[in-house]
């Protein structure tokens, strides 16, 4: 006769027995569950919760600059709507309008639509934001007569045209210069404080950091001290634009270094201040220039640039709002397309 052995997993009651070594019992069990919370937890915050927190840190509040022919000539609806949509698909919520030219004569030629024209893109992209594009060369800061002319333009521009505010563009400006100092205060007293005020800043073309690599064609006095950098963020300038482009540089890589090292720059420069501005990053589309070589000086490049600047200056780099295409009627088809993948994250 044979005999079977009963197994010990059921009793002879037909209970099922629970055998103590078995890896899921008692405190093994609850282990295991913890373990695997915790696994849970941590792919959590990985795949949803740091992205979300890394998306909201972005800066999001990105610009355009407007030529002439906007205000000068007359457009169409559909123009207006294509335009406002190209905007709001980029997250574009503040553009700088050119309204006036200057002439051979030094007098400023007012675009004849200029009022209209705002009016239309409003009626299209109400969230947009407006301001008066003002552009001078260091000859025309230091000519009072011409300032006084732009600061009239300005005081037109928000009062009777419906802007937001202005934005001075100002070329060839030096560090320390007393003139430049003058037409910013004027353009305030105009305002009131109740408009806009931005203002373009140059790049560092000599870098204190020697691992930057220097613009060939030095011109120190074109890169502004901290001390210039402050007085000019003290002037109740709500927006700086500092243009990183004209580096006169040959290569991308070095090239995106150099962009990182001017919003690194100036985040610790103004930083500080009780008020400090805002800062915009003017990413180069136009054609090419002297010190500027399209190839080098990308989209893409000042956009890595750009990000790579923000991440190492710290917790200051929230003044980092966002970028500028500078220009918008220069920026073609391909370019859009870098400037969405690069700098907006947003896949093909």
């Amino acid at each position: 006769m044979r005999y079977y052995r009963r197994s010990r997993l059921r009793s002879s009651r037909g209970h099922v027995r629970v055998d103590p070594s078995s890896p899921w019992s008692g405190p093994a069990l609850w282990v295991g569950a913890a373990v695997l919370g915790v696994i849970l937890l941590i792919l959590l915050i990985s795949q949803v919760v740091m992205p979300a927190l890394e998306d909201s840190s972005k800066p999001t509040h990105n610009r355009t600059w407007l030529e002439f022919k906007w205000t000068s000539e007359p457009f169409s609806p559909d123009a207006v709507q294509g335009l406002s949509e190209r905007l709001a698909a980029h997250n574009i919520d503040r553009v700088y309008v050119e309204a006036a030219a200057w002439l051979s004569d030094g007098s400023l030629l007012y675009g004849e639509y200029a009022a209209q024209f705002a009016q239309a893109l409003r009626q299209a992209y109400p969230k947009i934001e407006i301001l008066l594009w003002l552009r001078m060369t260091a000859e025309q800061i230091a000519n009072a007569d011409q300032r006084e002319q732009v600061v009239e333009l300005a005081r037109t521009g928000v009062r009777e045209w419906g802007y937001d505010g202005v934005q001075l563009n100002g070329f060839g400006v030096v560090s320390q210069s007393g003139s430049y100092i003058t037409l910013l205060r004027a353009l305030g007293d105009a305002l009131g404080g109740k408009a806009l005020l931005s203002v373009t800043v140059p790049p560092d073309r000599v870098p204190t950091d020697p691992d930057v690599p220097a613009s060939p064609a030095g011109a120190p006095e074109l890169t502004w001290d901290v001390d210039y950098k402050q007085q000019v963020g003290l002037l109740n300038v709500d927006e700086a634009v500092i243009m990183v482009h004209a580096s006169g540089l040959k290569d991308a890589a070095e090239y995106e270094r150099w962009v990182a090292y001017q919003v690194e720059s100036y985040v610790e420069a103004l930083a500080g201040l009780e008020r400090p501005p805002d800062l915009i990053v003017a990413l180069p589309t136009y054609d090419a220039a002297p010190e500027h070589d399209p190839a080098v000086e990308d989209v893409r490049a000042a956009a890595r640039g750009t990000r790579d600047g923000i991440k190492r200056a710290g917790e200051g780099a929230k003044l980092v709002t966002g970028t500028g295409l500078y220009e918008y009627k220069t920026t073609d088809s391909l370019e859009w397309q870098l400037y969405a993948e690069h700098w907006l994250g947003k896949k093909k």
